[in-house]
Order: structure tokens, then sequence, then C-alpha cells
């Protein structure tokens, strides 16, 4: 069993592992088993992507001629996820068939099997037509392939999650475009269990921290965010992540006499702000391709223009969709923001805003601010 823990709530909570790490793991251990001839495998580590070493007991193994498929179940721990104790299978094939020189990346041939949702509409972080298995989980499982593939050798893995399809009914990734299953996800590679009050608890106890040596402090939404943060220079130790709790987390700063933030986040969550909610959850506040919509039709552009927009499954896809020459509808989304915070605060705070898409490689979209 995973043992690693968190303090939440005055609780002791067990975490667990994401269905990427499952993945990982799965694939990693059929690799082992079909190049090194391994009997048996009762257990298998892996990397998360934040350098934390995760094991994972193998439930099964099925061994075929041109072929070794390995099963972990996925281990939520104390967190009530809907994936808790469903099967996630890798299938690992030699490739023997002739192939040129190829990149390390095409070493390893992803694939998704039953129960992995198919990607169906532009816009997501993953190509229309491809698994939905996000960035980070196929950069794990191939990294994790890769450790144990010997030199010269080329495998094709196919993620298969036999309660995927039912699973997939219960989530949004039907109206996001993403058939016939659920998605490979996770940043991190662990399942954090905490509960809302407990989450507020640690976004407080971060404030006030970072605020005793910092009157400035950035706020984003998860790790996407920061990682993103880091990469515009700003420093560790006046980052802060909100998740979805952006007015909760402006109320501390103002109570720990912070004097001015910066909000850094995916447009998609930010857009939100700018019409007023500062719980961005998707169950709490769907607003997002109608601030789009409405803002297109404040600048002048014509209502088919709106209509393709709202038609669209994500903000992503409406950014790509639009491509160049919009500055001026991020400048005037980015504003309102700035003057919703603003109000929010009843100007006690100093507000400026980063606005930005894509998931592993983000673009700036729009900032209020001279660097």
């Amino acid at each position: 069993m995973f043992e690693m823990y968190v303090e939440t709530g005055g609780k002791r909570l067990r975490c667990g592992y994401t269905t990427g790490s499952c993945s990982a793991g799965a694939a990693k251990a059929a690799t082992m088993i079909l190049f090194n001839h391994v009997e048996t495998l009762s257990e298998i580590e892996i990397t998360s992507p934040k350098k934390i070493n995760i094991a994972m007991p193998i439930k099964s193994i099925v061994k075929c001629e041109d072929y070794i498929e390995c099963t972990i179940i996925k281990d939520s721990g104390d967190d009530p996820d809907s994936t808790r104790g469903i099967e996630i299978k890798a299938r690992v094939r030699r490739i023997t068939e002739d192939f040129n020189q190829v990149e390390d990346d095409d070493m390893v041939v992803l694939k998704g099997g039953i129960g992995v949702g198919t990607v169906t509409k532009e816009g997501l972080f993953v190509a229309k037509g491809e698994p939905a298995i996000n960035p980070i989980p196929r950069k794990m499982i191939r990294e994790e392939v890769m450790k144990v593939m010997p030199h010269g050798e080329r495998v094709e893995v196919t993620i298969s999650i036999p309660q995927g399809i039912e699973i997939a009914k219960k989530t949004f990734n039907p109206r996001l475009g993403i058939e016939g299953g659920i998605s490979i996800l996770g940043t991190t590679g662990i399942v954090y269990p905490m509960s809302e009050d407990a989450l507020r608890a640690s976004i407080k106890l971060e404030i006030t921290q970072k605020a005793l040596n910092n009157k400035r402090l950035v706020l984003t939404f998860g790790n996407l965010g920061d990682n993103y943060c880091k990469a515009l220079k700003f420093k560790e130790e006046e980052i802060v992540i909100c998740s979805n709790f952006i007015g909760f987390a402006l109320e501390t700063c103002v109570s720990c006499k912070v004097k001015s933030i910066i909000m850094v986040g995916h447009i998609g969550k930010m857009s939100k702000i700018a019409y007023g909610c500062f719980n961005t959850h998707s169950r709490v506040n769907g607003v997002r391709l109608e601030v789009f919509g409405l803002e297109l039709a404040l600048l002048g552009y014509d209502i088919s223009l709106v209509e393709k927009i709202l038609k669209e499954k994500t903000c992503e896809g409406a950014v790509k969709m639009l491509g160049d020459g919009y500055s001026k509808l991020y400048e005037n989304i980015g504003k309102k923001i700035i003057q919703r915070i603003s109000e929010y605060v009843y100007g006690e705070l100093e507000v400026e805003a980063v606005m930005y898409y894509g998931a592993s490689e983000p673009s700036l979209l729009w900032k209020s601010y001279e660097t």
C-alpha cells in the first residue's frame, strides 16, 4: 500500500494515486515482464512528477504469445473519488516490424483501449482523434516504460479501463466531446484527500505564512498555473494555489494585510471571474463561453461568430478557433477581471492579472502590466 498521509481538518488522511499513475505503473510492470521474462510481479514502483516514489500492488498478470497485460486497482486513499477501485490495465506488445530511426517518444506507441475515451472535438489538451490520456500521464507512461525497456526495442502500450464506459456517464466528458470512456488524468500523480473545509484551511495557512514576508502574492488555480507562474519567474514563496476558492483567498489576503495580488490563470477559469464568479468550480458556475460571446458582441462582431463560439466545447477550443487578431477581446476580459476583484475586496488590494491558454505549452493571452 502507498503510505503517504496529509493532515486535514484535524484528521490524518491517506493519499492515493491517480489514473495516470496506475497507467504508468501497469505499463512499466508489463514491460518488465515482457523483456525480462519475469515469472511473477506483486508490486511496481514509479516516480511521480513531483519526484515522490509510488508503490502499487499488481492485481493480475495475463501472459499471451505476443503481449503482456497487467492490472492495477485505482486507490484513491481517503478521497471519495468516483474512480476508486476501478481496474486500469496496460497491455504491452513488442513491435517487431521494421522501422527506420525514430525519436525516443516514438519508441512507445500509446493507444487507448476499452473504457478510455476518445477526443472527438478540437480544443482539449489532447488532439482530436487521440485517446483521452492527458499530457502529463502520457509523459509518465513513456518515461516509466523507457526505464525498463532494452535499448533499441519498440513497444505498443494500450491502456484500458473496463468500468470506464459506465463511469463516464457520470462525468462532464460527453459534454466536452470525450466519448466512449473516461480520461486518464493527474498532474502530480497523487490524489490528495481534502474536504472543502480542509482545503480552505490549507489555503488560509499558506497565505498566512507567505504574507509574513511578502506584501504581494501571486494567486493561481492549480499545479498547471503554479508551473506557469514559475515560468514567468515568480518566486515559489509568493505563489499560492487557491483551487476554485478565489473569493476566500482574496478575503484571506485582505485579512493578512497583503497589499497587492497578481491573479494568474487559464482563461477558462479567469473568464468566470470577469463576470463575478468567485468560486470557479464547474458545478457552481459553468459560464465561460458566454463571456466570450458577449464580449465579442460588445466589440461589434457578427452574431454568426458569437454562435460559433457558443458551440465550442471549451475555452481552449474557442481560443484556437478564433486564432490571431483578438487581443482586444482578451484585454477587455482581463480588465473586467481586475475590476471585479477590486470591487470584491472594496479596493483594499492592488490587482494585476495574467491570462494564458494551453496545458503542456501555455501561451500568454494577456497581462495587465509591463515586465
